[in-house]
Order: structure tokens, then sequence, then C-alpha cells
């Protein structure tokens, strides 16, 4: 790997603290004025005069956030884009000079960094990006508005500080690194996109919802995404798609997923029975007679949806609710008082055909309802409340800001709960689980006094039905957030007092916080690649591929069928992170390991940024490279060697180093060159 680093860029002093490093504001407080009860939205310009951050004075110093407390900020913008193909990274470094300002349409005149992404795809040798989505926000990034005064006729001094303080605006994301792959990416068109999600709508039996609200006169935003029949409408709507097109092609199906279960926590329950026939996917959407329909919504509402349930869109107008005065505690230590008034659907679209029968529920025992009262932890295993407790003194409840562990804030516990375990493409299985007389009884794992173990019969356990999607059962995922499955519902197991029935309990508490008692299971793993090629990808960017993973073949009780025979954690970090800083190894694979750090490669780009203004952004370049080792059995082969610890392994351009973190701390093992040298320093034979 090359770097180039320029020879320092322009430091402009920060325009937000002038140079003073922070930044005295006005305080919260004076928006509502000097009373303990305020309503949000207030401007009364007096200030609080028991105010916790300003105690009355109605001025705060803070350190200022735009420069990071240094006063000045610097003026370098670098683009990167990485092939994950070959190993070919090319950027270009954006300062004063650098980039030809162009023609703004609008008015005035502009740096337009696209065409400089599309010459570093080229020059990377890539045939497309395969970035997610991106926002219009985001699209925005590549375009720099010069300051009005900006104009080719000034002298060349006044041009470039114009130039540099454009560009030293944009310093939270002063370093952008796109990802592409040698071929082109498929495309998709929004018409495309759309009759996608109606057809997983149909698969997964759920509402596809889009729907446009209006900001001010002038600007409305389209959202795209899925709901349990019966929700109610959400408070804000997801994303800033200014249109339906833009809408569709930003939304990925885990975004139009995610999300859900908060949506659906109020939708009523009712089984699964699915209707063969059915169309999934409309003949022929005409996009804009869609959006016009929707738009002639909104001349009489400040919101409208259409719905696509049971192979037809149905239109609605969304019209204000009653008000509700909502109270949270300011950091000030005022109390504000905020009345929304919730949207609601002025028709609602036909029940769905799949409708089967109501699912019953029980009030959640362990919270009180519109409170924050849960069940105290003195009282968990069936234990009287302990009148010496210091969280309820002996009540049984105590005050908490978290969501009561057992109904998970829905307050309900549903007697029967509808599975629904899909490949998010084709294929779909629903299944209701709920308890029958005379079916197989739970079988107690660890008789020990207190809360038991119990594993249930066979159709509770989702880890039987995961090889018939071809997927391994630590594989399986949340629909709503895409997070691993608990091992409770892989394996089919319930921990109960010895007074409760397990199958019930079980049942319940799959179904707590569940939309509409739906458990919806996706069995599609990752696409993601290697852990050669992400090593390739650290070495080109001139950044530290920190691998964790800990061998759990022989932890105590460890069933290969339900829980995966190592942990990974796999993150891009700067050269030189400490190793405790990393995080531990909770991922079930190594591809769920690379999804999560390739989702958050932002993070660690932006970590990488020197965070003294005057040393300069290095400037990556590296030629394509032949195919790294798969350094996966390598590494399974250490963690082999310290079952269950974890073992750290660090792959950079500076070598390879392998640390042990065990009972007694963080500590080397062994530096080399390669992997391959430092696995044969610990006796660990060649794969």
């Amino acid at each position: 790997m090359t770097g180039r680093a320029t020879t320092g860029p322009p430091v402009l002093t920060c325009t937000t603290c002038s140079g003073l490093t922070f930044t005295l504001t006005v305080c919260h407080c004076t928006d509502g004025g000097n009373r303990l009860l305020v309503e949000s939205g207030d401007v009364a310009g007096e200030a609080y005069q028991g105010c916790l951050l300003c105690d009355g004075l109605g001025t705060v110093a803070q350190g200022c956030f735009d420069c990071g407390r240094q006063g000045v900020r610097r003026a370098q913008l670098v683009l990167t884009v990485a092939n994950l193909d070959t190993g070919a990274v090319a950027s270009v470094n954006v300062v004063p000079g650098s980039v030809l300002p162009t023609p703004d349409p609008g008015g005035g005149w502009r740096l337009e960094l696209t065409p400089l992404l599309a010459e570093l795809t080229a020059a990377a040798g890539a045939g497309g990006l395969v970035d997610p989505p991106r926002q219009p926000w985001e699209e925005a990034e590549l375009v720099l508005p010069l300051d009005r005064a900006w104009h080719p006729d000034l002298p060349a001094p006044q041009r470039d500080a114009m130039v540099a303080q454009a560009i030293a605006r944009r310093y939270h994301r002063p370093w952008r690194v796109f990802l592409g792959r040698s071929y082109a990416p498929p495309t998709t068109s929004p018409a495309q996109q759309l009759e996608r999600f109606c057809e997983l709508a149909a698969l997964l039996c759920l509402d596809l919802v889009v729907e446009a609200r209006r900001q001010t006169r002038t600007d409305i935003t389209w959202h795209v995404r899925f709901e349990v029949p019966g929700g109610s409408v959400p408070e804000e709507g997801r994303g800033y798609a200014l249109d339906l097109p833009a809408a569709l092609t930003t939304t990925s199906v885990a975004d139009a997923l995610t999300g859900l279960g908060e949506r659906g926590r109020a939708a009523p329950a009712y089984s699964i029975v699915p209707r063969p026939g059915r169309r999934s996917a409309p003949l022929a959407t005409d996009l804009d007679r869609l959006a016009r329909r929707v738009r002639a919504d909104l001349r009489r509402a400040p919101a409208a949806q259409a719905i696509w349930r049971d192979g037809r869109w149905s239109h609605t107008r969304l019209l204000p609710g009653g008000c509700v005065d909502v109270l949270h505690e300011r950091d000030t230590g005022q109390v504000a008082r905020r009345r929304r008034r919730p949207l609601r659907r002025a028709a609602e679209p036909p029940a769905p055909s799949w409708q089967g029968p109501p699912i019953g529920y029980v009030t959640c025992g362990d919270c009180a309802p519109d409170s924050r009262l849960h069940q105290c932890d003195c009282t968990l295993g069936g234990e009287p409340a302990d009148p010496g407790c210091a969280h309820c003194s002996g009540a049984g409840f105590a005050p908490s800001v978290f969501d009561c562990t057992t109904c998970r804030g829905g307050r309900r516990l549903y007697r029967a709960v509808t599975v629904t375990l899909a490949d998010l493409r084709t294929r779909a299985r629903h299944e209701l689980w709920q308890p029958c007389p005379g079916e197989p009884g739970a079988v107690p794992v660890d008789p020990t006094p207190g809360p038991q173990l119990h594993r249930l019969a066979g159709r509770y356990r989702l880890a039987g039905q995961a090889s018939t999607f071809g997927v391994r059962p630590h594989e399986l995922i949340e629909a709503d957030g895409g997070q691993p499955l608990s091992v409770l519902l892989v394996a089919g197991l319930s921990v109960v007092p010895p007074h409760l029935d397990p199958v019930a309990r079980f049942v319940a508490s799959a179904g707590a916080g569940r939309p509409g008692a739906r458990l919806i299971v996706v069995a599609d793993p990752p696409d993601v690649p290697s852990l050669a090629v992400l090593a390739r990808l650290a070495t080109g960017l001139g950044l530290t591929l920190a691998v964790s993973v800990r061998d759990h073949r022989h932890d105590l009780g460890h069933d290969p069928a339900i829980r995966p025979d190592s942990s990974w954690n796999v993150e891009l970090v700067p050269p030189g992170t400490p190793v405790d800083r990393l995080a531990p190894p909770v991922r079930p694979s190594v591809e769920a390991a690379l999804a999560f750090c390739l989702e958050y490669l932002d993070n660690a780009v932006t970590a990488a940024v020197p965070a003294v203004a005057d040393r300069p952004i290095v400037v990556p370049h590296a030629p394509a490279t032949a195919p790294p080792v798969d350094p996966v059995p390598l590494i399974l082969g250490l963690a082999g060697c310290f079952p269950g610890d974890e073992v750290i392994v660090q792959l950079d351009r500076d070598g390879c180093r392998v640390h042990l973190n065990d009972a007694d701390g963080c500590r080397p093992l062994a530096s080399a060159s390669t992997l391959t040298d430092a696995a044969h320093a610990l006796g660990l034979p060649p794969s």
C-alpha cells in the first residue's frame, strides 16, 4: 500500500467559535422562561433561575463541536474508491486549487465532486459502486456551494480562501470511502423495487405502505415501509425522499422492515391462514399515477397513504386525532410539556384474506400501565419482595427507564404467536405456536431449585427448520433490525419458576413486544466479501483489521445444533488502536461480523482522520494485488489453542500481532510479518 500525505492542508479559523475553541450559547432554559413547567416550542427569552446548566445566567459555555475544540478547521477532503475484487485503491485530494468551480444552476458557483468519483471508479478498475442506497442529503455532500461573492475574476488568493472555507465546512465527513466491484452491479428501477416490495408483502402477509407527508406548503417527503395490519400511524416518517422514485431507490428491504415492532405494538393479533392464488404484485404500476393519487389526498390532509394489501391498492388520508400531552424532563431541570396530535387513517382497507382467528392475550402483571413501574429485581424467581430493597422498599415494583423484560413494553402476553420464517425471496413458512392439550411436554434440562431450564418439543425449535432454508441455526436473524435470533427461540428453551407452564411461558415470551403477535425470522445469510478481501482492503486504506474470536466447542454444555462453535468480531480501526478498545466477539459467525463491520465502515474511516487539524489526511493509493490466503482457518486454529478465551489478531501493512484476553487480562502472544509466521511461532502447524 502506498499513501500520499500532503505537505499540509490549509488550516482556517473556525467560523463557529472564531478560534476561541468554545462557544457561548443561549441556554435552553430561556425557551420556556423562569418556570418549572414549560411548553415545548415556547420562546420566552428569560432564564430559569434554578437551571442546572447555566445557574440562571441564561448562557452556557461549551467546547466547540465543529472544530473539536481546536479553534481551527482543516480545509481538506479525500474521496476514495476501493475495488473489493482486486484490492485496487484510488483517491483524490480535494484542496483549494484541485477542483475547478462550476456554475450552480440556482445561481452562484460550486465545487462538483461527482465527476471526481466517476474518475476514481475507473482508476480503481471498478465497473460500479456497491454502496448501499444513499439518501438525497448524502448525495448533496458531493456538492460544495461557494460563497456568493466568489467569481472567476477575483484575485487567486481571494478565490482560494473562499474555496477553502467551502471545503472546511464539510468537517463532519472529511474522508469518504466508496466500495466498488470489477463488474457493474445490477441496477433496480423504482418500478422493479416497488414490485419486489409488493411480492414480499404478500409473502410475509404484511401491508406495504407508501406514505407522503407534507412538511411545508411545498415540500413533501415520501416513505416506504412494511406494517402489520391494524397498527397505529407513526408519529414521524422515516427518510427524506422528495419523490416516490427516490423513496423506492433509497429504501432497502431491511430499511422497510426496521421499526416493524414499534409501529405494530398496538396492532390486534390474528393467526395467519395464507390464501393461495392471490396476486402478489401489481400487473403494472404506473408510479406517476400512484404518486398523483396520493398527492390528491394531500390536498385535504397533512399526510396520505397508499396501502398494498391482498393484491390491490387502497388509498386513505391521514387526519389528526385527539390531543395527547407528553411530559419529559429537560437537562435544565425543567419539565416540558409537548402537545401532539397523532395521525389516524380516515379509512381502513378491507381486512386481509389471510387473517385467521384472533389471538387472545392477558395484561402483563409485571409492569404498571402508563408508568415506569416494573417488577423489581428482588422478586425474580418468584421470591417475595424484599422490605429492605433499595429500589422498591418492599413494594415489589420499581421505576425503570427500560421496557418491562416480561412484555417488552407491549403490555400484553399473548396465548399464541405466529412464526414466519422466510428467505426474503420466494419462500415463507407460517406456523402458529400455541400450547395444545396432549402434545409432548417440556423436559427439564437442569432440575435445580429455583427457575428451571426446559427443552420444548421439536415444533418450538427453530433450529430444526433452519436447514430447510439452507442456513445454519445461528444465521437466523430478526426481520426487524437484523439482530441474531435469541438462543432460547432457536433451541426451544424455556426458563420458568417451578409453578409455571414452560410451554405457555415460552409462547408468551416469544410474542412479547411483537407486532400483532408476529415473530418474523429471516433465513438469508449476509452477502459479504471474505475476511481475506477485507484484510486486503484494510491494507489498501492504511487501516488495521482487528479480528476477535472465541472458541466455544469445549464450553460446558455446548450444543453445536444450538450455539455456534465460535463467536466473532471484525473491525477496521486506525493503526495503533489499543487492544482494550476493541469490541468483544459477540457475532455468531464471521459472515455476520463482516456484515456489521462493513455497515459501519464510515465510522471507522472517520476515526482514522487525524484529530489535529494541521495534520493532513493520508490520500491512499494501492495497485491491484493477488487474492490473499484466507486467514479464517489459521485464526480458528489459534482460538482452538485457547478454548473459551478471546484471541485477538491484528493485521495491517506493519505485519501481524496476536493477543490473548483471558481471566488474567490482555497480553501479547506473538508478533510477525504475516499471520502464518505468527501461527508458526505459537506452534500451530500450517493449515
